[in-house]
C-alpha cells in the first residue's frame, strides 16, 4: 500500500499543477490608457492586453527631456513586456520618467486585470 501512494503521489502533483494551469485568464483584453506625472509634464501611455499577457506599451503624450527622459521613452516600454511586468529597472538617469511610465503602466494594468 505505502508503494503505491509513493508512486501515485508525483502523478496526483502533477496533474494539480496542471489543473491550474488551464485557460483562465489575467485581464480584460483591450487597449488601456493612464498618465502619471512625468519630469516636464504628464506622460501617457497605451498598454495593449490579451486575456493572458501584456502585448504591447506605447508612450503616446510625453514632453520629457531629449536624449533623457526620452531613453526611458524608448527603451521602457519593451522591458515592461519581456518581463511581463511594470516592475522593471528604472532608466538611468530619467529616473522620474521612468517612474511615471511604470505608475501610469500599472494603473493600466489594475484597468485591465480580471476582477
Amino acid at each position: 500500500m505505502k508503494k503505491i501512494i509513493t508512486m501515485a503521489m508525483p502523478v496526483l502533483c502533477t496533474v494539480a499543477l496542471m489543473t491550474g494551469c488551464g485557460s483562465s485568464s489575467l485581464y480584460n483584453e483591450g487597449t488601456y490608457t493612464a498618465s502619471a506625472e512625468g519630469y516636464n509634464g504628464t506622460v501617457t501611455v497605451e498598454v495593449e492586453f490579451n486575456e493572458k499577457s501584456i502585448v504591447a506599451v506605447n508612450v503616446t503624450e510625453q514632453d520629457e527631456t531629449a536624449k533623457i527622459g526620452e531613453r526611458a521613452v524608448e527603451e521602457l516600454p519593451d522591458k515592461i513586456v519581456k518581463a511581463q511586468s511594470n516592475e522593471v529597472d528604472a532608466i538611468t538617469g530619467a529616473t522620474v520618467t521612468s517612474n511615471a511610465i511604470k505608475s501610469a503602466v500599472k494603473d493600466c494594468m489594475d484597468q485591465a486585470k480580471k476582477k
